[in-house]
């Protein structure tokens, strides 16, 4: 519907009916004034007639003459007669015409006829005058029709006008600078003019923050390969090496912080309110890689300033439950207080490791150290060294934090070498869904899918040095789609055996990595190695379709071991669910397992004195009726049996408390154990 379509349906139509509904309203209000009066006049000729009808029966000549007067005084009434044969007997006022001849009604005289009573001869005629009569209604009326005739008017003309001062404008011009008239319709211009200029900023910035998405993509796929090849340059001189390892940091920097934009620009309003979240388990390089190229980025102007980040091969897979905005600000205010220390020219290095169960964070720096009395006092509220207007409130937040999740914080300092700050956390069990280890199984080949072919060489080389095909390990690689479905179509016996390490974005192919194991029934049999890890939405999918994840950035360092490809002769499992116990038996059939499997915890230790001490047995932490499968396991341990696991939907950090307690998934686990095929 168009805008002058819609001012007639819902304006001009409706206006128009009501102008002519109070018309008909007031001309039957007018007819039926005008027949009151026409009654009313009717009952006082009547009143009349009596009158002088007693005066011709008594011969009262005065009498009537007094009646006919009277009546005179009426302003609608304009002349009386007495007819007798058609001749006025009497005749008020004296001058008036003869209308006993002549009683034909015009639109001046209206004739009345009446009979006096009581004689057959003599009529009485009483002339009313409809002019008089009805001459205000007449004007009333014609008084509404102009007003109406007037409403028609403006209406024509206000449209003519809407058309020539709105309309066209709102048509033509709001979208170019023609000049409009009405201030309102020019504030309406410039709202619309603005909003299309920010949707069309809005869709560029859209497009810009996909590319920058798929810019760091494609550079973090080479730089996993070039950290990996940094390991083993040994050969080349000092010089070269801190060349090239410059230069992989710089790269990183560049995929991080696209990466972060990306992030920040879908979420921003989460990460407004993440500081206040409760401690929850994350991998805590995930969390220190991007920290670290920020403050790269943020000293860049000063060139002599190296930040680093150290990540051994066996500091893989640490994680801590903690807070992870507060987390980035504590290692933000370290690194800036190591950089500050420093001058123009130094070197800080962040490193992760770890000793048993606690997690070392460390960050370390060359500048000038701090003297032992002041030492002392850093990391008390309001202390400070070294910094031009310092609060000493960096230290004190990360002490404080630190503290907070169950750690701690120390620092070491000597003068003229340099500061070491050392935080120190509770390991925690890995989240859902990561690969602590990857361990293959001979004879059965591992798959790669990933559009770079740099992560072709990557998984290559360290299968090599594993050593895959000593163990008739064959590994194959794809680069795109199509390939891999052919290979798991023509494969029909060693594609259910297979290992899947897909990458996730997939360059020129609308399917992703998890799209791929979804369509071919690999989810159970997928590792997802990408460097969108730590995206939420990739996290909640891969949990949804039981796919387990790798970052790209830890795919250099993750273990790799070669198991033994046969599953134990006998397992337990009790579990009061009927369907997990219906698929582990179809698992244990596959894998050749002889599995007993209870629902009823009485039963289950009724018949516990049969078992080895050293069986596998699987239990489940909700057996029903507040039966809890972990006191069970806690039972079994005291009776000596070594080989408990609890199966279970609930998180490993939930049975932290329980750190002899092996805790996995629900899956069964005959052919994927932690990474395992």
């Amino acid at each position: 519907m168009t805008l002058s379509e819609w001012i007639q349906k819902h304006a001009k139509t409706p206006i128009l009916g009501v102008v002519i509904l109070a018309l008909g309203i007031q001309v039957l209000y007018f007819c039926f004034l005008g027949y009151n009066r026409y009654n009313e006049q009717l009952e006082k000729i009547e009143l009349l007639r009596e009158s002088i009808s007693l005066g011709v029966q008594q011969s009262n000549r005065p009498l009537i003459e007094s009646a006919m007067m009277t009546s005179l005084s009426n302003p609608y009434i304009s002349a009386v007669l007495l007819c007798a044969d058609h001749e006025a007997q009497m005749l008020y006022p004296a001058d008036s015409r003869n209308y006993c001849k002549d009683t034909g009604a015009t639109i001046k005289t209206w004739p009345i006829k009446r009979r006096i009573i009581g004689s057959q001869d003599i009529n009485l005629v009483v002339i009313l005058s409809p002019v008089v009569a009805f001459t205000p209604l007449v004007f009333l009326v014609s008084v509404s029709f102009v007003m109406a005739g007037a409403i028609f008017w403006l209406l024509i003309r206000v449209r003519k006008r809407f058309e020539a001062e709105i309309l066209n404008p709102i048509s033509e011009g709001l979208n170019a600078d023609i000049p409009l008239g009405v201030k309102e319709l020019e504030e309406l211009r410039f709202k619309i003019v603005e909003r299309a200029r920010l949707e069309r900023e809005k869709a560029h910035l859209a497009a810009m923050f996909d590319l920058s998405a798929q810019v760091a993509h494609d550079i973090r796929s080479p730089l996993v390969a070039l950290d990996a090849a940094l390991n083993h340059t040994e050969q080349l001189p000092e010089k070269q090496r801190v060349i090239v390892r410059h230069a992989v940091n710089r790269i990183r920097d560049i995929a991080n912080n696209l990466l972060e934009k990306n992030r920040l620009q879908a979420g921003t309003a989460a990460a407004a309110t993440a500081a206040g979240e409760p401690p929850s388990v994350h991998l805590l390089s995930s969390l220190i890689d991007p920290v670290i190229t920020e403050k790269r980025l943020s000293f860049e102007s000063n060139p002599g300033i190296n930040i680093d980040f150290k990540l051994p091969s066996e500091a893989y897979g640490l994680f801590a439950s903690i807070q992870p905005v507060e987390f980035r600000r504590m290692l933000s205010n370290l690194v800036n207080n190591s950089v500050e220390a420093l001058g123009v020219k130094g070197a800080v290095e962040v490193r992760l490791a770890h000793e048993d169960k606690t997690i070392v964070l460390t960050v370390s720096d060359n500048g000038k150290g701090i003297p032992p009395e002041i030492l002392a006092k850093l990391g008390q509220r309001g202390e400070t060294h070294g910094k031009s207007g310092g609060s000493g409130l960096g230290l004190f937040h990360a002490r404080t934090t630190a503290e907070s999740w169950g750690g701690g914080l120390t620092i070491a300092s000597t003068p003229g070498k340099g500061t070491t700050v050392t935080v120190r956390l509770p390991q925690a069990q890995p989240t859902a869904g990561f690969v602590a280890a990857l361990k293959l199984a001979p004879g059965r080949p591992v798959i790669v899918l990933d559009d770079d072919l740099s992560i072709h060489e990557l998984w290559r080389g360290r299968f090599e040095t594993a050593r895959v095909k000593e163990n008739n390990i064959e590994d194959f690689y794809f680069s795109e789609p199509g390939g891999l479905r052919a290979w798991v179509k023509g494969n029909p016996e060693q594609a259910p055996k297979a290992l899947y390490l897909f990458d996730y974005d997939l360059a020129g192919h609308t399917e992703t990595g998890l799209s791929l194991a979804e369509e071919l029934n690999l989810c159970n049999r997928t590792i997802l190695i990408t460097g969108r890890a730590e995206e939420k939405r990739i996290i909640d999918a891969c949990a949804a379709f039981k796919v387990r994840i790798i970052p790209k950035g830890l795919a250099g360092i993750v273990p790799i071991s070669i198991g033994s490809d046969k599953p134990p002769a006998r397992a337990v499992l009790l579990d009061d669910s009927t369907i997990t116990q219906m698929t582990w038996e179809m698992a244990a059939d596959e894998a050749g397992v002889k599995l007993a499997g209870y629902t009823e915890p009485d039963k289950f230790m009724a018949d516990l004195g049969t078992f080895p001490k050293d069986m596998p047995i699987y239990i489940d932490s909700e057996l029903g009726e507040n039966v809890k499968g972990e006191n069970i396991a806690a039972e079994l341990k005291d009776k000596g049996f070594t080989n408990i696991c609890l199966a279970t939907a609930h998180p490993p950090e939930r049975f932290a408390h329980l750190p002899w307690l092996k805790v996995r998934s629900k899956e069964a686990p005959w052919g994927i154990d932690d990474g395992a095929v």
